[in-house]
């Protein structure tokens, strides 16, 4: 289970560093666009909903690395005055109360949601008409690794409540 979890924490970290990497073009888009339509006077039609679509993209592969380095926004006020055995404990019941039902349900409805997307070859119903089935495929994906990363996660906690390191 060790390895696992430490495999599951290198790829997410990995994925990490790609999904910052989104930045670049999504600013390029943002910096294009930007001369395009004040010094040209001629705007794109597919450049804000690029940086849309490139920031989702961006938000979506973010969660998992988040979850990995304990960076998500909660609100544990209470929590963090319990002594940290306390803690672990209570991360590892609400993993399985809150956290895999709603991981579990996001995952599968944007499982459900991409498979349709694909099933009628979904575009955009904007001028520039992308399509939409690549973009919608990204959601499940990323529960799906987020998902992972929780498990992983899990693992990590239980060690630590036993005494031992990942």
């Amino acid at each position: 289970m060790k390895k696992f979890a430490r495999f599951i924490c290198k790829m997410t970290e990995k994925i990490g560093k790609v999904a910052c990497l989104l930045v670049i073009p999504m600013a390029a888009v943002v910096v294009y666009e930007v001369i395009m339509r004040r010094v040209f006077n001629k705007p794109t039609s597919w450049g804000f909903e690029m940086t849309v679509y490139i920031y989702g993209m961006h938000f979506m592969f973010g969660m998992a690395p988040a979850f990995l380095y304990d960076r998500h926004v909660r609100i544990d006020i209470i929590v963090l005055q319990l002594p940290k055995k306390v803690q672990l404990l209570l991360r590892l019941i609400t993993f399985w109360l809150i956290f895999v039902p709603f991981v579990g349900a996001f995952t599968y409805a944007a499982t459900l949601y991409a498979l349709h997307s694909w099933q009628v070859w979904e575009h955009s119903w904007t001028a520039w008409k992308p399509p939409l089935y690549p973009y919608k495929t990204v959601m499940p994906v990323t529960m799906f690794l987020l998902f992972l990363q929780g498990i992983a996660n899990f693992i990590r906690e239980y060690y630590q409540l036993k005494g031992e390191e990942l």
